[in-house]
């Protein structure tokens, strides 16, 4: 999770629990990453491609400075959030950003997609 001077160490402690809380949730992996990237989605791609495991993966990219987000899901990943799940998460992160709170919205977002990825898992067919 590069953070960069972004977020204090208490607010990157609260964002670890966030993402391990999505994780349990959903069964997803999640990834984060606040700071600078070039090439706008294509660029968050690339770096969703560099994960451990891109399938199952989703990645939160925040750009603070350019006011980017973008919210990649690998392929499996995408089975279980759609393009509505993540336009919420979005939506959710974006307007507490707008109120100066980066921390909370991406706690905020993380919690809305790692309900969303909440689904009856069968093992063999998830991960075989």
């Amino acid at each position: 999770m590069p953070v960069g001077e972004t977020l204090s160490p208490g607010q990157r402690a609260e964002l670890q629990r966030a993402l391990r809380v999505a994780e349990e949730q959903s069964g997803l992996a999640f990834s984060l990453y606040v700071g600078p990237w070039e090439g706008g989605r294509s660029g968050a791609q690339a770096m969703h491609a560099q994960v451990a495991d891109p399938d199952y993966t989703v990645l939160i990219a925040v750009d603070v400075a350019a006011r980017a987000l973008e919210v990649i899901t690998g392929r499996q990943a995408r089975i279980a959030l759609d393009d509505r799940a993540c336009a919420l998460a979005s939506m959710s992160m974006t307007s507490s950003f707008a109120a100066g709170d980066l921390a909370g919205g991406i706690r905020d977002g993380l919690a809305v997609l790692g309900e969303h990825g909440r689904r009856a898992r069968v093992e063999w067919v998830d991960h075989p």
